[in-house]
Formats: structure tokens, C-alpha cells, sequence
């Protein structure tokens, strides 16, 4: 024989109970907008299916409606109940309740205050926050009530008020009167003070950590400057996991607050490898190695390498944070080997580069270089080995909102290169170049990418200047409906040869049309030549489809020339990368 304990068997007869069709149903009326609302989701939330009783039931539904109102500032309504007849006997079908509801007039504030006491009362932030305080003549509201009370809270500690509180917490109602009052009292007590931060679990010298805090010892304390703190941590690369978190154990009498640091080294080595397919230089194969750390100075180590068929590349990279100013300050050593076999070029260069680097608040980026390079190439007919030696400097920002394929967002780049035999270099020259992009969308769906790069070399000895220093047009990011670095001047034996100047410009429009699908339309115009006085543009339209994929765009465009006799047929790209 099988026996079921009491509980068991209410929980058994409730699911059977839930599993019948409701006895009862009701019909609303008389309301609409955001007391409709409420009042539904009152009333769902009453548990009116398992009422098998009629008064029950009717006395449920007037007491949610009136829970319903009243959060909203309505504590009078006039509410009308009617029974529909009884269903046949037999019949599955609920007998239904129509109410009909009048809400009234709503009760109005008549007074809002919100009285400081301790630190916070000569706080700015929590003088902002009166302003947030209900008017006279405004609904009352009781979610907005218990709302601006979370976010004082909430106020208090993201400014260091940790031993904040409410002294007075009143909402008075005066439903025959339709009036009410916020009466509200907040005792801040002392603002508490950043302390030291003390690092453990680290490779890296505690001396360049400790130039890494945002903030001084005894500053006030801010959530934002410890969020900061963290977020500084993660950008070096250096860490797998880096939290900093307050240490209120060991905080002063004087309420200094010190913070404890954990933090996990980064694994030594990190190998990526990948393959692409761009249109421009057709299948390529990519590999980076990476050390984040090297020693104690949180130097970084990188190789990497790009093989293609038309170009290979073997980069390192070196990089040397300043102790001083780790993040935004650091020196860069970066070397190479490059072989091209493009079109009229033929190139096998050697480059190495010294940098000095210092990122600034407004997001731009300075650059100071030094470069040396050596290039055996031949250009059409003529062959040449050219050793190099100039300094440069550059400014660069690029700034988005909108993850991998952004909504918002621009980038600028601008380079000035110097050489001259004085100091050794095979020709005497100087360089300019301009590189910028804007991203603007319209309604979420509608994106507007503009782009123009800007190139003048000046020099009297342009034979001699490597092909990765000299200008040409044509191809993806360029001119699109022309070849990769197609256009430019013609030596005497119609090779390309490459330009002193270069312009090019684009408009894109894409539409959203599905999901994660846009489609696109473009318009590309530029040159390089040696003269802008002498050249009228190359011009390329296209449509192209794009995806937005997790890690950017994957796009594929077609594209053809303009108004030019000679390059009449289409062009195909295909690309996954970076807009800005």
C-alpha cells in the first residue's frame, strides 16, 4: 500500500488543480497606457487561476486593481463588476468578470525634499540630485520614489560614502486632499580616501605597477578611479587575471581605504595562425608568435609573418614600456623582411625602426621614428639599391562606438618623413602623408563611410626612391573597379613607375536589409600622379554585400571603372577587416 505524506498531496491536487481550465476569467475596461499596464501585470501576478470562488475571486481582482492604481499615483477609482451568465453545465469555459474602472483624479505632490547631512552636503554630484526631485503639481509615482532613493544609495557609494543612510524616509499621502509629499533625510557620514594598493601574485616590478594607479593616495574615493585602475591592469597584456578590490579590514580610523591587488601572470607564449583571401593580393597565410611579457619591465616580445603569393612579409616587434608611465608612454624596435612581386615592381627590402610613443588622454597618439631601410628593386626598366636613413614623426586617433562594425566612429593619421645624404642617406627627400575615415549612421539601419589618403613626396631624386615610398592607386580602400597599384605614371617602356602625389576619396552608403546583412553602393575617384595639375581623376562605382560578422565586416564588392576606355571590365574584392 502507498501512503503520500500531507505535503506531497497538496503538491499533487495544486497540479492538478493548475492543469484544469481556470473557473474564472475577467474582461478590463476604462484604462489605457501605462495604467492599463500595471494593473494587468498586478493582476497576473495574484495567482487568479487557482480561485475557485466567485466572491473570492471578485475581491482578489478589486484589490490588484487598486494595488495597480495606486503605484501610479491613483488612490480613488471607481470600479464596476459584472458577472456574465453561468456557462452551461459540462462546459470547459470560464465564467467571466467585467470590470469596469474609473480612476479618478490622481494624487499630486505637493512637496519633494531631500535634506544632506555629513560630507555629501557639500558634494556637488548630490546637489544634482535635488534637481531630480518631483515638482509641485507632478503624478505621484511610488516607483519613482523608490527609484531616486536607490540611486542616492547608489550615489553615496560610488563616491565613498560607505557609512551613508536614510535618517528619514517618508512618503506621506493624503488621498482626500489628492496630495503628497517626499520627506526624505540623507546622512552621508565621511567621504572615505583612496589608501596604498598593495600588488601580490605579480611578475612584473611592484615600482611600475604602482605607476599604473590613476589616482593618489588620499583622493577621494570614486568607483570610476578603481574601475580605472582595473581596467589599466588588463590593457598591459600582461595579466590573465588582475582584480583590485577595497580591503576594509585594514582601512585607517582617518577612513583611508587600502586595496589589495590579485593578480595571475599571463601565459608566456601565444601562437595564432590564420588564413586569408583578399582580392588584392589573393590567398594569404598569416602567423604571429607573442610573448606578453619578457621580464620583470614588462617588455613584450612579437613575430610575426604574411605569405601570399605576390608579397611575404617576417616582421618583430619589441616593445618597452616606460616605468614611469607604463600604458601611455613606451619605446618600440621593429624589424622586417619584405618581398614583393607585383606588377611592374620587384622589391626585397630590409627595414628597422625605433620609436617613441606617447598615448594621450584625447585619444590621439604620438610617434616619434627613426628608420633605416634598405631596398633592391626594380621599378619597370630601372634597378637600383637605395640605403635610407630618416627620422619622422606621426599623429594618429581613431575613436568608435559600436563593437566590430561600428555605428560611430573616425580615424586620422598623419606622417612627415625627413631625409637627407648629410646624414647618410643614399637621396635627400621629404614626405607627407594623410590617411582619414568617418563612420555616421542614420536610424540604426542607414551607414555612411567616407574615406580620403593624401601623398606628396618631394624629391630630385625619384629614381631612387623605393617602391613602398612612391604612390599608386587602384584596388580595395583605394580606387575600386581598377587593379591593385594599377594607376600611376608610365616610364618610357609603359611600366608602371609610381607618382609623387597621390589623392583618393570614397563614398560608401549600406543599408541594412536583413539581420546581419547590409547591402552596399560606392563611389571611388583619386589618382597618383607626379603633377595634380595635369591629371584628371580615375573614377570607380560598385554595389557590394556585406556581413557583420563577430570579429567586422566580411564584404564582397564588384565594382568597374568609370569613364575611361582602356579598363572596361569588372572587378571582384573580396576582404574581412577593419573600416576605420
Amino acid at each position: 500500500m502507498i501512503r503520500l505524506r500531507p505535503l506531497a498531496l497538496t503538491i499533487l491536487l495544486s497540479a492538478a488543480l493548475s492543469a484544469e481550465a481556470a473557473d474564472f476569467s475577467y474582461q478590463l475596461s476604462g484604462l489605457e497606457g501605462e495604467l492599463e499596464e500595471n494593473v494587468r501585470a498586478q493582476l497576473e501576478s495574484l495567482g487568479l487561476d487557482a480561485i475557485t470562488v466567485e466572491g473570492r475571486y471578485r475581491a482578489r481582482v478589486r484589490t490588484g486593481v487598486r494595488d495597480g492604481l495606486r503605484a501610479l499615483g491613483y488612490y480613488a477609482p471607481k470600479l464596476t463588476f459584472k458577472w456574465d451568465p453561468r456557462p452551461k453545465e459540462g462546459s470547459k469555459e470560464p465564467r467571466i468578470l467585467r470590470l469596469t474602472v474609473d480612476p479618478g483624479d490622481p494624487v499630486r505632490i505637493e512637496g519633494a525634499e531631500l535634506l544632506l547631512e555629513g560630507d555629501a552636503a557639500n558634494d556637488r554630484a548630490f546637489e544634482r540630485m535635488r534637481r531630480k526631485l518631483p515638482k509641485k503639481g507632478d503624478v505621484l509615482h511610488h516607483g519613482e520614489y523608490e527609484s531616486f532613493k536607490k540611486e542616492v544609495q547608489s550615489l553615496a557609494t560610488r563616491k565613498g560614502y560607505f557609512q551613508g543612510r536614510f535618517t528619514r524616509n517618508e512618503l506621506a499621502v493624503a488621498p482626500d486632499l489628492h496630495q503628497a509629499w517626499w520627506r526624505l533625510t540623507f546622512s552621508s557620514g565621511p567621504r572615505w580616501k583612496f589608501g596604498g594598493v598593495h600588488f601580490s601574485g605579480s611578475q612584473i616590478d611592484d615600482e611600475i605597477l604602482q605607476n599604473l594607479i590613476p589616482f593618489e593616495k588620499g583622493d577621494p574615493y570614486t568607483s570610476d578611479g578603481l574601475a580605472n585602475l582595473n581596467e589599466r591592469l588588463a590593457d598591459t597584456g600582461w595579466f590573465n587575471y588582475a582584480v583590485v578590490a577595497p580591503d576594509f579590514k585594514n582601512a585607517t580610523p582617518d577612513h583611508e581605504l587600502p586595496f589589495e591587488g590579485s593578480l595571475t601572470p599571463r601565459k608566456g607564449n601565444i601562437v595564432e595562425v590564420g588564413v586569408g583571401y583578399s582580392t588584392d593580393v589573393g590567398p594569404r597565410f598569416t602567423g604571429e608568435w607573442t610573448k606578453p611579457w619578457v621580464n620583470s619591465m614588462g617588455h613584450s616580445l612579437a613575430l610575426s609573418s604574411a605569405v601570399s603569393a605576390r608579397e611575404q612579409e617576417f616582421d618583430f616587434s619589441y616593445k618597452m614600456p616606460r616605468r614611469d608611465n607604463p600604458l601611455e608612454e613606451y619605446y618600440l624596435l621593429q624589424g622586417g623582411l619584405k618581398h614583393t612581386d607585383l606588377n611592374d615592381t620587384k622589391s626585397t627590402q630590409t627595414t628597422l625602426v625605433g620609436s617613441r610613443y606617447w598615448n594621450f588622454e584625447n585619444g590621439w597618439q604620438r610617434a616619434f621614428n627613426m628608420r633605416w631601410m634598405l631596398d633592391n628593386f626594380t621599378q619597370g626598366m630601372s634597378s637600383t639599391t637605395t640605403m635610407l636613413l630618416y627620422p619622422g614623426v606621426s599623429f594618429s586617433r581613431t575613436r568608435s562606438r559600436g563593437g566590430a562594425m561600428p555605428m560611430w566612429g573616425d580615424s586620422q593619421r598623419y606622417s612627415f618623413d625627413l631625409s637627407r645624404k648629410l646624414w647618410g642617406s643614399d637621396i635627400d627627400f621629404w614626405a607627407f602623408n594623410a590617411q582619414g575615415a568617418m563612420i555616421r549612421t542614420l536610424a540604426m539601419r542607414h551607414r555612411f563611410i567616407g574615406r580620403y589618403a593624401f601623398g606628396w613626396i618631394q624629391t630630385d631624386d625619384f629614381d631612387d626612391v623605393p617602391p613602398d615610398l612612391r604612390f599608386f592607386a587602384g584596388g580595395d580602400r583605394s580606387v575600386r573597379g581598377y587593379d591593385y597599384k594599377s594607376i600611376s605614371p608610365k616610364d618610357d617602356s609603359g611600366d608602371l613607375r609610381g607618382a609623387k602625389r597621390l589623392f583618393t576619396s570614397s563614398i560608401e552608403y549600406q543599408w541594412n536589409f536583413h539581420g546581419a546583412w547590409w547591402g552596399a553602393a560606392f563611389v571611388d575617384a583619386g589618382e597618383a600622379v607626379d603633377k595634380f595639375t595635369s591629371t584628371s581623376f580615375k573614377v570607380g562605382a560598385g554595389l557590394g554585400i556585406r556581413w557583420q560578422s563577430p570579429v567586422g565586416p566580411v564584404k564582397f564588392d564588384v565594382a568597374r571603372p568609370i569613364g575611361d576606355p582602356d579598363h572596361k571590365g569588372f572587378a571582384f574584392y573580396i576582404g574581412l577587416g577593419p573600416e576605420l
